[in-house]
Formats: structure tokens, sequence, C-alpha cells
């Protein structure tokens, strides 16, 4: 499983890096045609969009897998306490908790973002011309993908086992829960 959320993990952030790279080369090029040659590419502003949207759930998908979204810590642990004490229990109990809702949520986002992507069968861009199933579809593949990362966080947790360990600026032998 470890190795199939680790494969999972690094080709989404590649696909993420070529998206961002793709939507960098449409931005730039809008810029070109339209400040330096005053003919702009009628289609570039709106593939930019759907490359940033593409980019924007890619990225959300990743930051659940390394627990990265937002978190308001509401009782300023600011280091992970001792395994055992009440504080440690309460941390982990809040963990789930949180687990479980994001896990809601993105079964309800890919639920709902399925039914929004078959709509976009029928739709085009209108400069670009692109089905828009293509785009909605960023939709239940960041779901999907969230779904398996928060199935994932919460069996660690339930497990006892760190998702993740902190990033380089703390202090390496704390581990997240």
């Amino acid at each position: 499983m470890k190795r199939f959320l680790e494969i999972l993990l690094r080709a989404q952030s590649a696909i993420g890096v070529v998206l961002f790279v793709a939507l960098t080369i449409v931005v730039t090029l809008q810029i070109v045609s339209r400040f330096i040659f005053h003919s702009p590419f009628l289609w570039s502003e709106e593939v930019a969009r759907f490359l940033f949207f593409w980019v924007a759930l890619t990225g959300a998908s990743i930051s659940v897998r390394l627990r990265r979204h937002f978190v308001i810590d509401v009782f300023g642990f600011m280091h992970a306490p001792e395994k055992g004490t009440v504080k440690y229990r309460v941390q982990v109990y809040l963990k789930i908790f949180g687990d479980v809702c994001v896990l809601a949520f993105s079964v309800l986002l890919f639920y709902l973002g399925w039914q929004y992507t078959e709509l976009g069968l029928f739709r085009t861009g209108t400069n670009s011309e692109i089905n828009m199933a293509a785009v909605y579809l960023a939709i239940p593949v960041a779901a999907g993908t969230m779904v398996v990362y928060g199935l994932a966080n919460l069996i660690d947790l339930l497990t006892g086992e760190p998702t993740r360990k902190l990033p380089d600026h703390h202090n390496q032998n704390e581990e997240v829960l």
C-alpha cells in the first residue's frame, strides 16, 4: 500500500509540474502576442484558466496526503506531545475527526464532480473549443485521489504510523501523527 501511495504521489506531482509549465508557457505566449505583436491568441486566456484549474486541484490533492492543507491548531500543540498523555490522545482524536471530514468532503466532491463532468460532455470552451468534460474531469480525479490519500492518512493514524516526517525547518526527530 505504501509503495502504491508513493508512486501515486510522485506521478501526481510530476503531472502537476507539467501542467504548471504548460500554464507558464501559455501565459507567456499570451503576454508576448498581446504586448509585442499586438495580436493576442484568442484561446490562450481560456486554456490558461483550464490549466490553472487542474494545477490547483492537483495541488489540493497532494496537500491532503502530505497533510499540508489548512490546519487550525485550536489547542496550541506547537510540538508533538509525548505518547500516552492526554494531550497526545486529544491530538489524535482531533486529527481523526479532521481526516473523516476531509474524507466525507472528498467523497461528496467526487460524486458531484462526476455529475458535472458528464454535463461537460455537451459543452466546449468558447475560444479553445476544448470539450469541457476534459476540464471538469479535474474535479473527480482530484477528489478520487483525495479519498485514497484521506483513507491512507486515517489508516496511518489508527495504526499509529506517522504519515510523514516534519519539513526540514522542524526538528527532524519529531513525527506528524
